[in-house]
């Protein structure tokens, strides 16, 4: 299969699965097996492009990051602040604000999206969908005559989100952060991180396919346990998971969304295509719809494969 080439959109810099999963994407293309066309943020902060700067220079890579400054965040986050502080980066903390600062995401998108072949990028989304919903609804501008819809529908191959829960499939029980006493919900947190107008802004007006790596697929896999004690010296993603949990692991939300989207349909099945929406409680449900384009990720190999294929490929095997 042709190699995939990958646009990365991401909220690193708070959960390490992030962190880990793009030292995962850097590996697959260690392996030729895909190449990274960009990263962007789908909020911006003084930390967050030197943190993905430091990871992508780490593993020998050089390539354009964005912030998405529609979303500002001005806290260092669980570790952005630390990797941005301790790895050599493009993007130190001052120049934030200043005309060295990482280009806006939306500009990122459709300049990368405008000089790709068509039908050839994938994009991969982590974190909620602002980027999205931004890139969906953008006019024509300097790097395109095409509507944000319009480049999405002639540039991407698909689109991969973590992102949503499908009860109907998944009759599980959550509580945020595994606390009872807070309470069951039946959103997802990127979705619901979202707002109510974000979300439905990027799954209304999405015009290519959309494949949702939803909550429960990523929490059944916990990958990268012990990952600080045997990185390579000075890997910032190691720092990255010693900050978040000691070194513990983490689930897999974001990971097996790179997955799916670098070697499609090896490791999940689909259910049907159709459309996805999201009701007044930021809860998604999928309905049939003549065309549709929006499915999501059912089990297909054992857990516990995917856990070793994920830790394998992160360890640079």
């Amino acid at each position: 299969m042709d190699k995939a080439k990958i646009i990365f959109d991401t909220d690193i810099g708070g959960d390490c699965d992030d962190a880990g999963t793009l030292a995962m994407l850097h590996r697959l293309c260690d392996k030729g097996e895909a190449e990274l066309l960009a990263v962007t943020a789908c909020y911006a902060s003084p930390y967050v492009a030197g943190c993905i700067d430091a990871i992508n220079r780490f593993y020998g890579r050089e390539v354009p990051v964005g912030v998405n400054y529609a979303v500002r965040n001005d806290s260092r986050g669980v570790y952005a602040g630390a990797l941005c502080d301790c790895f050599p980066n493009r993007f130190p903390a001052e120049d934030y604000g200043t005309e060295r600062a990482p280009q806006d995401t939306l500009s990122l998108l459709r300049r990368t999206l405008a000089e790709a072949e068509d039908g050839s990028v994938t994009l991969v989304v982590t974190g909620n969908l602002g980027s999205m919903a931004r890139l969906a609804t953008s006019p024509a501008d300097e790097y395109s005559p095409l509507t944000g819809g319009e480049l999405i529908a002639k540039k991407l191959r698909r689109t991969v989100l973590m992102g949503g829960r499908f009860t109907e499939s998944w009759p599980m029980t959550i509580y945020p952060d595994g606390n009872p006493a807070g309470g069951a919900v039946t959103w997802e947190w990127n979705i619901y991180g979202s707002g109510l107008e974000t979300a439905r802004a990027a799954f209304d007006n999405w015009t290519g396919e959309l494949v949702l790596s939803s909550y429960e697929i990523g929490s059944y896999i916990h990958t990268m346990a012990g990952y600080p004690d045997c990185a390579a010296k000075g890997d910032p993603v190691a720092l990255a998971y010693e900050i978040h949990n000691h070194g513990a692991g983490r689930c897999s939300w974001d990971h097996t969304a790179m997955l799916e989207a670098v070697r499609p349909g090896r490791y999940w099945n689909y259910h049907a295509m159709g459309r996805i929406t999201v009701d007044d409680a930021l809860v998604t449900h999928w309905s049939p719809e003549a065309g549709g384009l929006q499915t999501y990720l059912l089990p297909k190999v054992d857990y516990e494969e995917i856990r070793q294929v994920i830790d394998d490929l992160v360890d640079g095997k």
